[in-house]
């Protein structure tokens, strides 16, 4: 059988045709981004967050420190009767004064020391010292007689216990070991009081006119000041530094002589 080839051409060429214009015109696709700029895109490092520093702890308040319980008021009695019962236990004693007196409120002198006081031995000794804390004088007594020392130790005088302490202006910082009869030949009355300190006024029972003021310490009611009034007379003695009942230095009444 003979192809018919004026047939066939005419199908050929409508083929050609038909694929010519499928790639002519090309279905439209998603475009995608370029491989360069994908790999840049995922290559960047995240944005660093600043590192924050911890917040420093807050400092704790400092411990509130142990108050020690505040001795209620005490009436005049009860002050007495504790000052004696110290007065009673008193076997020794070591303290620095610093007293001043006064005439009508103006200053009229001023010294400063070291007192020693040995009860049982019945020895009293009292050394005044310098502006620069130097001894200018010493008097060591048996509350009987009184030998004065100068600054080397060196006797100058003897004198009589009372005669001595009726020239001072503030006997009562020498009769340590005698308070009980002193105070109970007073009679007493609260002057002030807090609840650290308490000033017991004493006022003689009969002779001389004087008020004697005692500034007692509420842990136990030793005195912080000694002070008189009397007429114009203000002679005030504050101690300090006060050791009661411990061993006092060697010898510290060596020199005095009967």
């Amino acid at each position: 059988m003979k192809l018919c080839t004026n047939k066939l051409f005419p199908a050929v060429c409508a083929a050609l045709l038909l694929g010519a214009c499928s790639d002519s015109n090309p279905t439209p696709q998603a475009q995608q981004a370029p491989a360069e700029t994908a790999v840049q895109t995922a290559a960047q490092p995240a944005p660093v967050q600043p590192v924050q520093e911890p917040a420093p702890a807050a400092a704790e308040p400092p411990a509130p420190k142990p108050q020690e319980p505040e001795i209620p008021a005490l009436p005049a009695h009860e002050l007495a009767e504790r000052l004696k019962e110290w007065d009673k236990k008193l076997n020794t004693l070591e303290t620095d004064f610093y007293q001043t007196s006064s005439y009508d409120g103006v200053e009229i002198s001023r010294s400063q020391g070291k007192l020693f006081y040995n009860n049982p031995q019945n020895r009293l000794r009292l050394d005044t010292v310098g502006p620069h804390g130097l001894v200018e004088q010493s008097a060591i007594t048996d509350k009987k007689d009184i030998v004065i020392l100068d600054e080397n130790n060196q006797h100058v005088t003897t004198l009589s216990w009372t005669d001595w302490q009726q020239g001072q202006p503030n006997q009562a910082l020498f009769d340590f070991g005698n308070y009980t009869t002193l105070v109970d030949r007073h009679q007493a009355s609260v002057e002030s009081q807090d609840g650290e300190t308490a000033v017991l006024k004493l006022t003689p029972k009969e002779g001389e006119e004087y008020v004697l003021y005692l500034t007692l310490s509420k842990q136990d009611f030793f005195p912080l000041a000694i002070t008189i009034q009397s007429d114009l007379m203000h002679t005030r003695a504050d101690l300090k530094n006060t050791r009661k009942n411990s061993p006092l230095p060697a010898d510290v009444f060596g020199g005095f002589n009967k």
